[in-house]
């Protein structure tokens, strides 16, 4: 099986994958393959900074993650630039990585704020979104980012609405920060999900 995790920026995705990895779901991190697509010296990184400016570069090469964000979230023209580069990239490793996982018999899961974008969703098997209030969402996001409120809310109001997850995934979880509560539904949907293919699988 190969699962699609995805939702808006705050929503706590990441509760709901570790119930998931819990299962025995192998973990295909889109955010971790992101970072690491942008090491000193990789092409993504370069292709950033020739689009972003040069001086989004450390002098040791890395990425200055702050500055790129603020200049790739400043409008919908630049936000799609940055995934245009990112993406084509980061799809390729999680399909290859999804693909050596099915060869080896492993239920995997892609971890993927711009799965349905990215057109991922269309080679999973079930989709999950996961959403939460919007004061939650912005209150996570400034403990995790530390940005400032109005940044988070410029943010936020360039990003698609919870409907966009919602409407094109097969269970919805709401993380409201009743813990307890998410990790039940979590466990309720993985095991239907794990029950479902061990049906199609006899």
């Amino acid at each position: 099986m190969l699962i699609g995790i995805t939702g808006p920026s705050g929503a706590g995705k990441g509760r709901v994958v570790e119930e998931f990895a819990g299962r025995g779901f192998a973990v295909i991190d889109a955010d971790q393959i992101a970072r690491e697509s942008v090491l000193p010296g990789a092409p993504a990184l370069k292709a950033l900074a020739e689009t972003f400016g040069e001086d989004i570069i450390l002098s040791d090469g890395s990425l200055d993650r702050r500055l790129l964000a603020g200049r790739a979230f400043a409008s919908v023209e630049s936000t799609k630039a940055m995934n245009s580069i990112m993406l084509s990239g980061i799809v390729s490793r999680m399909t290859a990585l999804a693909r050596e996982y099915a060869d080896s018999g492993r239920n995997c899961l892609f971890d993927a704020p711009l799965l349905i974008e990215a057109g991922l969703d269309r080679i999973c098997d079930v989709c999950v979104a996961v959403v939460a209030p919007l004061e939650t969402r912005i209150e996570r996001l400034i403990r995790r980012d530390g940005l400032s409120e109005a940044e988070i809310r410029s943010r936020i109001s360039r990003q698609h609405s919870d409907d966009y997850y919602t409407s094109r995934c097969d269970y919805v979880i709401v993380n409201d920060g009743d813990i307890a509560r998410l990790r039940m539904e979590s466990q309720r949907i993985a095991d239907r999900i794990m029950q479902s293919a061990d049906t199609y699988g006899n």
